[in-house]
């Protein structure tokens, strides 16, 4: 009986944890190579941020690189934003939020996919949050411009939207919120 106490803690320990440690690791090294490594928003700023970007139920909330889903789910559960779309690329911040999701019975509401954000479907989007690094921000500043409807909100978090670059976007405002500074901008199109 020790034998095979012995033989299955050897598997779960040599093999299972390397294994699943391996998974996690390449699936940051591909968030980190495409821009935008996974670093999660306190939860207790999500309410905040949100709150000085304007969300309203009324919304459609897109997050580009939502990581776990703790942006949207925060949207549905504390804005009652009836429509929340996600894109990431590492698959397990994405796992982590499908169980997240459907432990809250918020399937109905929250849409995720494992997707590059350049490739993202964001025409329907009325608010955009976004926490990636500046060259992604950069690029993504293009697609948002050309892709969606004239009065859209961006919450750019972190980082800035050079708005000399890309005169689409409008600086609302921006604010200090505990460690990080949030941007808003609303896009008006020529």
């Amino acid at each position: 009986m020790q034998d095979w106490f012995f033989v299955s803690a050897l598997l779960l320990f040599g093999l299972f944890l390397p294994a699943l440690a391996l998974f996690f690791l390449a699936s940051m090294l591909r968030s980190i190579i495409a821009g935008a490594p996974y670093v999660p928003v306190s939860q207790k700023l999500i309410p905040n941020l949100l709150k000085f970007g304007g969300l309203v139920s009324s919304d459609v909330l897109l997050d580009l690189g939502c990581g776990d889903g703790r942006v949207l789910i925060s949207g549905v559960e504390n804005f009652h934003v009836n429509k929340a779309i996600g894109y990431d690329i590492a698959l397990w911040p994405l796992l982590k939020a499908q169980f997240l999701i459907r432990r809250r019975e918020l399937n109905k509401n929250i849409k995720i996919f494992r997707k590059n954000c350049l490739k993202a479907d964001i025409g329907d989007a009325t608010f955009i949050f976004l926490y990636l690094f500046p060259k992604l921000v950069d690029k993504l500043a293009y697609k948002i411009a050309a892709e969606t409807k004239d009065g859209i909100k961006v919450l750019s978090l972190g980082f800035p939207i050079n708005i000399e670059k890309h005169p689409e976007f409008r600086m609302i405002s921006f604010k200090p919120i505990e460690n990080i500074i949030a941007y808003l901008y609303e896009i008006k199109k020529p």
